[in-house]
């Protein structure tokens, strides 16, 4: 029995209101149920008070008496005494929730527990059944047979109080539906573990990986690289585990062969697999390489460091030098010292002196831009626009680390007093006794300069 000794504020409260709706006739203050309606976790403490004293003061239940009465009987208790509010507009006709807020502890006991999922007595007539789950659809506004098995119908059950339905079906979600509509649905169609566990668990991991590769479009190919990651992104994961044993080469095997650890069907599946990994190996390197060949020759890699150290790799992986390497896949590998012979040092000259940048040189004359950076190197002593020596210039990094400036205030300086500009491949020079003067001059007068310089100087400290 509820102890009104040991109750709290706000439930002697909710407990008087209550014995003046019973013994007056009065009715529960205007907004009474709308505070615990909106409560969306924990005990709604109003409630379960008013429960308890419905069922054990007033209609003289224990907690052990529960079990021998249905939820419709219990609901019948509360409607009797003045709780249609509560069921109505705080819990939405759901008596197991009710019960469940006011025997919290209670629940997680041996009786209560298995009597929450027990028949109540209520599915005896299987007609009973078909107009609950018809009803329960209608609810939920599901017009379309093949949208069933896409609702998680275990949230469902409990939230129109007919779970217990479930025990006529050995809990198989399945079962239910195919109960009501024979024949629309298959095990693998519901997304409940229960299918991986019964006799047919080989059959319907079969028809499940059948329909989802083809609503997915997957070639052979796509079927015979699919990795355990892959299984998991499908929805597959309890599948593989459960029947395969997180094998994917089962898997594959019993799909594409309908048997489990056959050695000639697996040395077949493996030797299919090997040979498209192969094969779209060397498709990838080619790739790589096409995109960067002239013709058929592959100029110096060094230009490039991420495709170099990416074939560097693969060639050492497969003991081979990176020229054989190359010419296994038709390509002819020509590095930097090869192409020095054939061009002319002169037209570089040439090209440069015209204002040519490194890149168009190559173009030009069928190289490449490093090529032509080494060849200006050896020949010229570096780029031919640099006048010599070249101690008498800085690059535009130098200054900046020198100086700290940005690029932008330096090139600014640079056009307005129209000073020597040298541009490279790789860098920008100019003329040391022209621009440093003027940095020198920047930074003594600017303001603006003086200013974000000690800004930053005081955010240091």
């Amino acid at each position: 029995m509820v102890d009104i000794f040991k109750l709290n504020t706000v439930e002697l409260e909710a407990l008087v209101i209550y014995k003046e709706v019973l013994e007056e006739g009065k009715r529960f203050p205007k907004n009474f149920w709308v505070k615990e309606s909106l409560q969306t976790k924990g005990i709604k403490v109003r409630c379960r008070v008013l429960t308890r004293y419905c069922f054990e003061n007033i209609s003289g239940l224990e907690v052990n008496d529960l079990p021998k009465y249905n939820l419709k009987q219990l609901k019948s208790i509360l409607i009797k005494y003045k709780l249609f509010g509560m069921i109505q507009r705080v819990f939405n006709h759901d008596i197991l929730a009710i019960l469940k807020n006011a025997y919290h502890e209670e629940f997680r006991t041996k009786i209560l527990k298995e009597w929450m999922w027990s028949k109540h007595g209520i599915w005896n007539d299987a007609n009973a059944i078909i107009e609950a789950v018809h009803d329960m659809l209608k609810k939920e506004g599901i017009k379309r047979i093949e949208d069933i098995p896409q609702v998680n119908w275990k949230e469902k059950l409990i939230k129109h109080g007919i779970y217990n339905v479930l025990s006529y079906f050995d809990w198989s979600i399945y079962s239910l539906f195919n109960f009501v509509f024979p024949n629309k649905f298959h095990a693998t169609d519901f997304k409940y573990k229960i299918k991986w566990a019964s006799d047919d668990s080989l059959e319907n991991a079969f028809y499940y990986m059948h329909k989802t590769f083809k609503k997915k479009k997957y070639s052979l190919e796509d079927i015979l690289l699919l990795t355990t990651t892959d299984f998991r992104k499908l929805g597959l994961a309890g599948m593989l585990a459960s029947v395969f044993d997180s094998s994917t080469l089962k898997a594959k095997e019993y799909y594409l062969y309908k048997t489990i650890g056959n050695e000639e069907h697996l040395k077949e599946l493996q030797d299919d697999i090997e040979k498209l990994k192969k094969k779209l190996y060397d498709q990838k390197i080619k790739e790589k390489l096409s995109k960067v060949a002239v013709g058929g020759y592959i100029y110096n890699l060094h230009g490039n460091p991420t495709l170099y150290n990416y074939i560097k790799r693969h060639a050492k992986k497969h003991n081979m030098s990176i020229n054989d390497f190359i010419s296994s896949y038709g390509f002819i590998y020509k590095s930097a010292k090869k192409d020095v012979k054939k061009i002319d040092p002169e037209n570089i000259w040439s090209l440069r002196k015209q204002g040519l940048t490194y890149v168009q040189i190559a173009q030009k004359l069928g190289s490449n831009p490093t090529t032509i950076m080494e060849m200006c190197t050896k020949h010229f002593g570096g780029d031919p626009l640099i006048p010599r020596p070249i101690e008498d210039y800085i690059t535009v990094q130098e200054l900046m680390n020198k100086y700290r400036v940005d690029h932008k205030t330096i090139m600014k300086i640079v056009y307005r007093n129209n000073f020597e500009n040298h541009t490279t491949i790789r860098f920008r020079y100019l003329k040391k006794s022209e621009i440093e003067p003027a940095l020198e001059e920047y930074i003594r007068t600017n303001k603006h300069h003086q200013f974000m310089v000690k800004r930053y100087a005081e955010s240091r400290r």
